[in-house]
């Protein structure tokens, strides 16, 4: 067992005197092991300087002085100046009593007032299992959602009815094309087949190849059982649909990735028996 001596009082003092303290008692009662080294240390010694009591506590000088500053604001240690040298005094042992006494009555106190923030809290919760829904309204809107889907990192799944489609997103339509395919965003459609959808296979048919070269159609039948939306996708973690049916006019997408994937299930179903778009010509 080392020992060293304290110029200060003329005493020696063993480096393992700590290990006979109850260090372990007082983190049991909230003191992290730091403060309970150092609280034990103040209470053997009784008054002392920052240096001697962190010896003790066989901590560094700058970390002592930083628990007796936190001990003092406890109530378990006050300050006192000697000449030119601060020591710390170490207040009856009661104190401590009144010290977890207080911290019961704080911690009761914010148990009341915990239901006040909890829907704070709530809102600003991020976890797979909660849903992110954004909404948009008018022409502007649904341009903006659509924008959403050049970012996609894997392959756009797409349910289209054209015949629903107003013609003033024709330019739009052409242009978000001409992006998507620039960055090499694949996509496979399921598109209405109805007159739209018709006229529109015509019209790019002579640039079939343009079309193939990162996109695949294929038809869902006219007459299906109910009314669809204009056009939903579904990508990465989320499902975008677009709504622009008179009254209507809004978009919404929402992020989830086991919602998302639930969509894309059913739209593999759909398209491993859903008929070519564009077949070879004879």
């Amino acid at each position: 067992m080392s020992k060293w001596f304290d110029n200060n009082n003329d005493s020696f003092y063993t480096e393992s005197a700590m290990s006979e303290l109850p260090v372990q008692k007082l983190t049991e009662f909230g003191l992290s092991q730091h403060e309970a080294q150092v609280y034990s240390a103040l209470l053997e010694l009784g008054s002392a300087p920052v240096a001697q009591i962190s010896k003790l506590a066989q901590l560094n000088r700058t970390t002592g002085y930083d628990i007796l500053e936190r001990l003092c604001l406890y109530g378990l240690a006050n300050r006192t100046a000697v000449g030119s040298k601060r020591f710390y005094i170490a207040e009856p042992p009661i104190r401590f009593k009144q010290f977890i006494e207080n911290k019961k009555r704080r911690a009761d106190q914010r148990l009341q007032m915990i239901d006040e923030v909890l829907p704070d809290l709530q809102s600003l919760y991020k976890t797979e299992l909660k849903p992110g829904i954004k909404f948009y309204e008018g022409r502007q809107g649904i341009k903006n959602i659509y924008l959403h889907t050049l970012e996609s990192k894997s392959e756009i799944y797409s349910i289209l009815d054209l015949g629903q489609f107003l013609p003033e997103f024709d330019e739009f339509g052409e242009e978000y094309v001409r992006e998507r395919v620039k960055r090499g965003v694949k996509e496979k459609a399921l598109v209405v087949r109805n007159t739209a959808g018709l006229e529109f296979r015509k019209k790019n048919y002579g640039d079939k190849e343009k079309y193939l070269a990162n996109t695949e159609y294929r038809w869902l039948p006219e007459k299906l059982p109910f009314s669809i939306a204009t056009e939903v996708n579904i990508y990465d973690d989320k499902v975008m649909a677009v709504l622009v049916k008179p009254g209507e006019n809004a978009a919404f997408e929402i992020q989830s990735e086991s919602f998302a994937n639930s969509f894309r299930l059913m739209f593999q179903i759909a398209w491993s028996t859903a008929e070519q778009f564009f077949k070879d010509k004879k």
